[in-house]
């Protein structure tokens, strides 16, 4: 069996982390089926995403070459009981969930022992639009086969893969997640108690506050009832929010005691300990400038032609800058004007936003016949004229003519261009006036 013809099947694929996964294997080439107990759920997720759904997972399951379990926490172990045991042999098992030892513990005791376990996590949201750069943390329990398969496959999508045990893991993500989520939901919980204005504080605001408010603001904005499931199913978290609570009713009780000498020491020690300050300055720093600079590269773009695509939606919007606010960028596509967020688009290079302007419009193929000296050099003619507008996207050269009707010293160059559609005639202008400035007379 070559690997495209690998039958893939991901149990709860209609959730976002199960949907980002089917479309990477389909993508891939793979054949995909997604499940869940909700069947006109499932069927609109799978014809969305061109791939099968089955509502039985077992059905699924069984006839496989990989299974993926992605489904909530908290019934993650009574999905595996359900469709470990049918799996073919040398298939492979493995599980997206957030926690390791609890879900690589149960595919080990109730798979076949000819099928390979290898447990996962890849930590970032469903909301990512790529693996590029994203890390995937491997557990792998059985291993074959099927570990360097998955590890290429990781690889080709420039994922940072980490292999560990699923106990490391988990006291791992028990500060990672644990502490990081616990600690920004109580500062949002704590700024609603306070009934503090948070819109009004930004105009106070510093960029590292921002930053923190950004970095609040998007844990509060996910799936509560996932970042529950994270809270309360890792067992060694509980000792993680213990360690913390003490902390910072110490840290409090130094404040309150005005006990400067004590504060310094503290914030000293925990510096000395996180090792790479500098390492965290840097990186806070050079998120800072991006954002100042492409708040500046957006200003300075105003009556300029911009390709900005929303990061989550992948919508694109092709237009001309018409104004910059520090939260907003508007944008006139197509006759209509669209008033986006900063936070939410990505500015595409040239190279993109030529590529998606050729895709919207479509192209035209044009004829030049120019007359020129025998002595001119037409291949570097071309490559000047393709550089003379970036909606020529390639030139040609169809046919070089002598004969005595051009007279002696004289040839015809019939040069074929490719043009973007959006503005034909404003380009055959400017090709036309190009030939002219150069000494060349057209047929």
């Amino acid at each position: 069996m070559s690997e495209k013809e690998f039958k893939i099947s991901i149990i709860g694929g209609y959730g976002g982390m199960g949907k980002f996964f089917a479309k990477l294997f389909r993508d891939e080439g793979f054949e995909v089926t997604i499940t869940g107990p909700n069947e006109i759920n499932g069927k609109e997720t799978a014809k969305k995403l061109g791939v099968r759904y089955e509502r039985d997972n077992i059905t699924a399951a069984k006839n496989s070459d990989i299974t993926i379990i992605s489904v909530p926490i908290e019934i993650t172990e009574g999905v595996i009981t359900e469709v470990a045991p049918v799996l073919k042999e040398n298939s492979l098992l493995m599980d997206f969930t957030s926690i390791k030892e609890m879900p690589c513990r149960a595919m080990e005791k109730f798979a076949g022992k000819d099928v390979e376990i290898i447990g996962t996590h890849p930590i970032f949201g469903p909301r990512t639009i790529s693996l590029d750069g994203q890390v995937f943390v491997i557990t792998p329990i059985r291993a074959g086969r099927w570990l360097p398969w998955l590890r290429e496959l990781l690889k080709k999508h420039n994922s940072r893969i980490f292999e560990t045990t699923p106990e490391e893991h988990d006291s791992v993500m028990a500060i990672v997640q644990g502490l990081t989520h616990f600690a920004y939901i109580s500062i949002g919980k704590t700024l609603q108690e306070l009934d503090f204005d948070i819109r009004k504080s930004r105009n106070f605001s510093s960029p590292i506050y921002e930053l923190m408010l950004d970095m609040v603001g998007r844990i509060l904005g996910q799936d509560p009832g996932l970042y529950a499931e994270i809270q309360m199913e890792n067992p060694k978290i509980l000792n993680v929010h213990e360690v913390f609570l003490n902390t910072a009713n110490e840290l409090s009780r130094v404040i309150s005691k005005k006990d400067k000498e004590k504060f310094i020491e503290i914030m000293t020690t925990a510096a000395r300990h996180f090792d790479d300050v500098d390492r965290a300055m840097g990186r806070s720093d050079k998120a800072i400038s991006s954002l100042i600079s492409e708040l500046e590269y957006l200003k300075n773009s105003i009556g300029d032609e911009l390709c900005l695509r929303h990061i989550y939606s992948g919508n694109v919007h092709l237009g001309i800058v018409i104004s910059v606010t520090p939260d907003t960028v508007t944008i006139k596509d197509s006759g209509r004007t669209f008033e986006l967020k900063l936070s939410n688009i990505q500015i595409l290079g040239d190279e993109e936003r030529i590529r998606y302007k050729a895709e919207k419009f479509g192209k035209i193929s044009r004829d030049f016949s120019v007359i020129f000296g025998e002595d001119v050099d037409e291949k570097f003619i071309s490559e000047l004229l393709k550089e003379n507008s970036e909606d020529i996207l390639n030139v040609e050269i169809k046919d070089v003519y002598k004969g005595e009707k051009l007279g002696s010293g004289r040839r015809s160059i019939c040069f074929g261009v490719e043009i973007i559609k959006s503005n034909v005639k404003d380009v055959e202008n400017k090709i036309i006036e190009f030939f002219t400035k150069i000494g060349g007379k057209l047929r």
